[in-house]
């Protein structure tokens, strides 16, 4: 009988006590495509409206009333703990079980188990007792993001109070177990941990909105806008509000900040005062750059809902010192982000960015978001030079290995997501970036191959010349992939694409 791979692995629990990185000992024993730590759970949390299966709760149910570890892992299969906690736990609590063995298979499964999902139920588990029993335990596992959610609530289930606890697990982790944790440490009555959100704890690897509302109302931010607030709190102040200028999705903008046009009308205020006395010796990193795009947003914004802000708007975006600054912080910036955001700025202003990129780029050919801008940017006459410049720096020989299932996560990726990035502006371009589509076609990550598909389909097909025929036959005959096979079979026949 062919052993179980979690049998062969060390716990999760003894990689992270033991220092152990992000990957985690079952990442190889994974099914499908990988998610960032935390990310499915996140998705469901916050997408995911469905409730639980009610078959896979009866089985783990049924598998926890033998209390044996072995046959609760057997039994998780391929559920997901998180869509189903909430209903198994009251059905753990009604069976009627012995406590001391219904700990002893948490602390097994938390502590023991190699397969992420284990430790999970595990975690949940523990957390029907006072975590002073296994303090140390949940603050190892809560510091890695895949099960921050988890470890909070049973840190929660103290007769102290977890408020320390939470706040420590919160400045180690940065996606969406950073997430979790803000969103229940914003009930804190503690002004310290307020103040820590509104000013850092916002900030997140996931994406800024989710938290964004949170820390402006937690944080009490018109409030603090309204004395004088020093360049931290400024500065995350203009990146929480122009954050909450991007409604439309599905999370809280804007429209749900009752203090948002106050708090805009008193940045602007501050922001209009500084920048008078801005003047071309301040250094990159002051900030100024960042109030400009911010009050940018802010801009956009008002012109819809806040007219009576618009003229303050223009008022700081007009001034002569952005035009000085810009430039300057182009060519000194030794960060990407700082680059990244001198680049959006040029642009607005109209002053050329492209022989910056260019050179940029020698230096660092994956750079995403550079490749990005320069296409952005592409005229009739510059485009065709952008992608003899990407097929000269670009691994292209490398990255058409042949067609995967592989997302491009990882910094094994740099190349393909590089790629990706002039992909996805080809469909503007028919007839052009042949050498890009043919890597994108014989990748191994599925959007390069995908949108390869969207680029080719853009040409004329009565036209395709001979190299592009036979590699879409080429790429139809080794696609694995459902869906991305039906896309190249209809670029094989002519057909447009769904």
């Amino acid at each position: 009988m062919v052993r179980k791979w979690w049998k062969t692995n060390p716990s999760i629990y003894q990689h992270l006590r033991d220092g152990g990185g992000e990957d985690l000992p079952d990442e190889a024993g994974r099914p499908g495509l990988a998610w960032a730590p935390g990310a499915q759970d996140g998705v469901l949390i916050y997408h995911w409206g469905g409730q639980a299966d009610e078959e896979e709760v009866r089985r783990l149910s049924a598998a926890i009333t033998t209390l044996k570890p072995g046959a609760v892992r057997e039994a998780i299969g391929e559920a997901r703990i998180v869509a189903l906690v909430d209903a198994l736990l009251p059905e753990v609590q009604s069976a009627g079980l012995d406590p001391d063995g219904i700990y002893g298979l948490g602390y097994a499964l938390a502590t023991e188990s190699s397969e992420r999902e284990a430790v999970k139920l595990g975690i949940a588990l523990l957390g029907l007792f006072d975590a002073a029993h296994h303090h140390d335990e949940l603050m190892t596992l809560g510091q890695h993001d895949e099960f921050t959610l988890f470890a909070l609530i049973a840190l929660c289930n103290t007769e102290g109070d977890a408020t320390a606890d939470l706040w420590a697990l919160a400045r180690q982790v940065h996606g969406w177990g950073r997430i979790h944790l803000v969103e229940r440490l914003a009930q804190a009555p503690d002004p310290a941990v307020r103040e820590w959100i509104v000013r850092q704890g916002f900030r997140n690897a996931v994406m800024t909105a989710y938290l964004a509302g949170t820390a402006a109302e937690a944080g009490d931010l018109a409030d603090r806008l309204a004395g004088t607030p020093d360049d931290e709190l400024l500065e995350a102040a203009g990146e929480i509000l122009a954050t909450l200028t991007e409604e439309g999705g599905p999370l809280a903008g804007m429209s749900s900040y009752q203090e948002g046009r106050r708090a805009a009308e008193l940045y602007l205020g501050h922001i209009d005062a500084r920048t008078r006395s801005f003047s071309p010796a301040d250094r990159p990193d002051t900030g100024g750059l960042r109030h400009f795009l911010h009050v940018h947003a802010l801009r956009g914004y008002a012109a819809e809902h806040w007219p009576e802000l618009l003229p303050q708007c223009e008022q700081i975006l007009t001034r002569p010192i952005w035009a000085e600054l810009a430039p300057r912080t182009l060519a000194a910036a030794d960060d990407d982000a700082t680059f990244g955001q001198a680049v959006q700025v040029c642009e607005l202003l109209g002053i050329p960015t492209s022989d910056a990129l260019r050179e940029r780029l020698r230096a660092e050919p994956y750079g995403e978001a550079h490749w990005h801008a320069l296409m952005r940017q592409a005229t009739p006459q510059s485009v065709d030079e952008v992608l003899t410049l990407a097929a000269d720096l670009l691994p292209l020989a490398r990255i058409a290995a042949g067609p995967g299932e592989e997302n491009g996560f990882g910094p094994q990726f740099r190349a393909h997501r590089a790629l990706d990035m002039l992909l996805q502006s080809l469909d503007a371009w028919p007839g052009r970036g042949w050498p890009l589509i043919a890597a994108g076609l014989a990748s191994p990550v599925v959007r390069n191959r995908n949108l390869a598909i969207r680029a080719l389909a853009a040409w004329d097909h009565a036209t395709l010349p001979p190299e592009a025929r036979a590699a879409v036959a080429t790429a139809l005959r080794a696609e694995q992939d459902p869906a991305v096979r039906e896309r190249l079979e209809r670029l094989h026949e002519g057909r447009p694409q769904p």
